[in-house]
C-alpha cells in the first residue's frame, strides 16, 4: 500500500508539472478610471503597481491621474489617465510590477506630451526586466508638431512575457490604456487535471474496498 501511494503522488506531481507549463496569456487593461484626480508615489490597479524609485536625493516628483474635460494644457482624452513629470529630482523614475512579483508581459499603450499642445517630439523609454536575467528596450517617441492627443505604440514581441518589472525613463509622459498579459493555466488543461484526479480517487477507493 505504502508503494502504491508513491506512485499516486509522483503521478500527480508530473501531472501539476505539465499544468505548470501549458498555459495561455490572460490579458488586462489599465485604464485609470478607479481614482480619478489621485495623486502620489505608488499606485495599483489590476495587480499592476506604479513605484516611483529614487536612486538619488530626497526630492520626489508625483505621478497623478487627470480627469477627462477638466484641465487646460494637457493632452484631451475621454477618459482619466495617469501623467508624470520630472521637475524637482533629475534621477526618479516610474517602475512597473505585479503585486504578486509574477512575470507579465506588455502589449500596447497609449502615450502623449503631458503639455498639450505638444511642440517638440521626445521618446519614452521601456526598460524591461526579464525573469532569465536579460533586459529589453522599446522606445516610444511622441509626435510633437503640436499634438493634443493620445497615440497608440505596440511593444515588441520581447515583451510579450516574462517580465518581472519595467522601468519607464523619460523627462515626462502621460499614459493611458496599457495593456498587459499574465500566464495562466489553460482550462482545458485544468479541467482534464480534474478528470484525471477524480478517477483516481475512484480506482484508489475500489483497491482499498
Amino acid at each position: 500500500m505504502k508503494l502504491q501511494c508513491v506512485h499516486f503522488f509522483k503521478f500527480l506531481t508530473t501531472i501539476c508539472a505539465v499544468v505548470w507549463r501549458t498555459t495561455t496569456q490572460g490579458q488586462g487593461a489599465i485604464t485609470f478610471d478607479a481614482h480619478p484626480n489621485w495623486i502620489g508615489t505608488y499606485y495599483t490597479e489590476s495587480g499592476m503597481a506604479f513605484q516611483l524609485v529614487v536612486p538619488q536625493g530626497q526630492s520626489l516628483d508625483y505621478m497623478g491621474i487627470v480627469p477627462p474635460s477638466t484641465y487646460q494644457g494637457v493632452p484631451q482624452d475621454n477618459n482619466p489617465f495617469m501623467w508624470w513629470l520630472r521637475q524637482n529630482n533629475p534621477y526618479d523614475y516610474v517602475s512597473l510590477s505585479l503585486t504578486s512579483e509574477a512575470q507579465f508581459g506588455l502589449t500596447s499603450v497609449q502615450l502623449a506630451d503631458p503639455n498639450s499642445p505638444s511642440s517638440l517630439a521626445f521618446p519614452i523609454t521601456f526598460l524591461g526586466f526579464k525573469a532569465d536575467g536579460l533586459s529589453v528596450t522599446n522606445v516610444f517617441t511622441t509626435p510633437g508638431g503640436g499634438a493634443t492627443t493620445f497615440a497608440t505604440y505596440v511593444f515588441s514581441p520581447l515583451f510579450a512575457s516574462g517580465l518581472t518589472s519595467v522601468d519607464i525613463i523619460a523627462p515626462r509622459w502621460a499614459m493611458d490604456n496599457l495593456v498587459f498579459t499574465v500566464p495562466e493555466p489553460s482550462s482545458v488543461v485544468l479541467a482534464g487535471l480534474g478528470l484525471v484526479v477524480l478517477r483516481v480517487r475512484v480506482v484508489w477507493k475500489r483497491r482499498r474496498a
